[in-house]
């Protein structure tokens, strides 16, 4: 559920005012070092430069004198092509390069040239390199497979050829096949590859064997939140009421019925110190999707995940997480019964999109993290390009484009 009259992005700063009950290891949903997603133990966790949550405040507009001062700037296609390069292929152009934009007469040709070489950016394989390192960024992740584990490169390798291929962003959530893909340095190309661990049927890196294995967890927790926060570009709590109530130490602010989560053996409904309930609502709805990946990666037949109980955890149950006659949802009102549905769910979700595009627009303009550092965009810089990705078929691909064509980019 949306809180009406804000953006998704908004509502990450709305949730710096309430206390999170994150991950816990007993009844007072204390935080738990071994579920953070930072804490990887094995190491593969990737570089840090890339992931995050996109923080909107609520100024309406620029103040006059900023207004004034962006007017002054001038288009400077020499100086685009030169950052434009450092993105995308991470080396700076050629001299030939330089001149075919630098030599051209007029705003017309010099755009035109500057196309030109941005369109062989994108074509050069050193941007489907590129995209595979800052995808690794993003999901946190990297790392090939050894002793007996995963490889932890298949998703951010499967992301970047979604993304390179120009395929609908959608089917990062959805695709049934090819979804553990490899590159090949040598050859500099995608290989196919078909993940192998278990699942009945695959949902992109909902079902990724090294997702699985590098955020296992207790009750699948991390697992969710590394969901939540890569794809929604949000910490939790996820959903909002429109009309929050009070409960012990606070309000409860969750759109679900309170009673929801389970009691026992972790009481998620207590309300004595925080309101464990505010994240559990959606973490717990989701939770048990992910909950029969053990910590290779592989689905079982049962719920591989425990619960931590002192002094020695015990193995979950469906009713560890939901009250009785509680079924699994992607949100309040949209069920996801198991991953195939919860794909279909997060690829709808206009919440999923407009993080995609948050999150281009930071790398374009060498924003910070969106979650960690709560790099900050003014909404109306992002619902035009918002509007084009819903408008050309999720292609992330032509969407960054059209940012580096934009005059936020090439203004200086």
């Amino acid at each position: 559920m949306k809180t009406k009259g804000r953006h998704p992005m908004q509502r990450s700063f709305l949730r710096l005012t309430f206390l999170v009950a994150a991950l816990p290891l007993a009844a007072a949903c204390n935080r738990s070092t071994p579920n953070d997603l930072d804490a990887t133990g094995d190491g593969g966790g990737g570089e840090s430069a890339g992931a995050g949550v996109v923080v909107i405040d609520d100024a309406p507009g620029l103040a006059p004198k900023d207004a004034a001062y962006l007017a002054t700037r001038s288009r400077d296609y020499s100086e685009a092509l030169r950052t434009a390069s450092l993105k995308l292929v991470r080396g700076l152009p050629t001299l030939a390069q330089i001149k075919h934009v630098g030599e051209a007469k007029g705003d017309v040709n010099k755009r035109a040239a500057y196309e030109e070489e941005l369109d062989a950016m994108f074509a050069d394989p050193r941007f489907q390199e590129r995209m595979i390192k800052w995808w690794k960024d993003v999901m946190r992740m990297g790392g090939g497979a050894q002793n007996g584990k995963p490889s932890r490169d298949t998703a951010p390798v499967f992301a970047a050829r979604v993304m390179v291929e120009e395929a609908p962003f959608s089917d990062i959530f959805t695709r049934a096949t090819n979804t553990c893909p490899s590159y090949d340095g040598n050859a500099r190309a995608f290989v196919d590859g078909n993940c192998d661990n278990g699942v009945p049927t695959h949902a992109g890196v909902l079902t990724n064997p090294g997702v699985m294995h590098q955020f296992y967890g207790s009750m699948a927790f991390r697992r969710v939140r590394w969901l939540q926060e890569v794809f929604v570009c949000t910490k939790f709590p996820a959903e909002y009421s429109e009309a929050p109530v009070h409960k012990g130490a606070g309000d409860y602010t969750a759109p679900w019925t309170f009673e929801t989560v389970a009691t026992a053996p972790i009481d998620f409904q207590d309300t004595k110190s925080v309101i464990c309930a505010n994240c559990h609502a959606t973490i717990n709805h989701l939770a048990p999707l992910f909950g029969n990946f053990d910590e290779a990666g592989d689905f079982k037949a049962g719920i591989q995940v425990t619960t931590p109980l002192a002094p020695d955890a015990i193995p979950t149950e469906l009713g560890h997480w939901l009250t009785p006659g509680e079924k699994t949802h992607w949100r309040l009102g949209v069920p996801a019964a198991d991953l195939p549905a919860l794909g279909q769910a997060v690829a709808a979700d206009t919440d999923v999109a407009e993080c995609a595009v948050a999150r281009m627009w930071n790398f374009a303009m060498s924003k910070e993290d969106i979650v960690s550092d709560l790099a900050t965009v003014p909404l109306a810089v992002l619902e035009p390009f918002i509007a084009e990705f819903q408008g050309n078929g999720q292609n992330l691909k032509q969407t960054l484009r059209s940012m580096l064509t934009s005059d936020d980019f090439l203004r200086f």
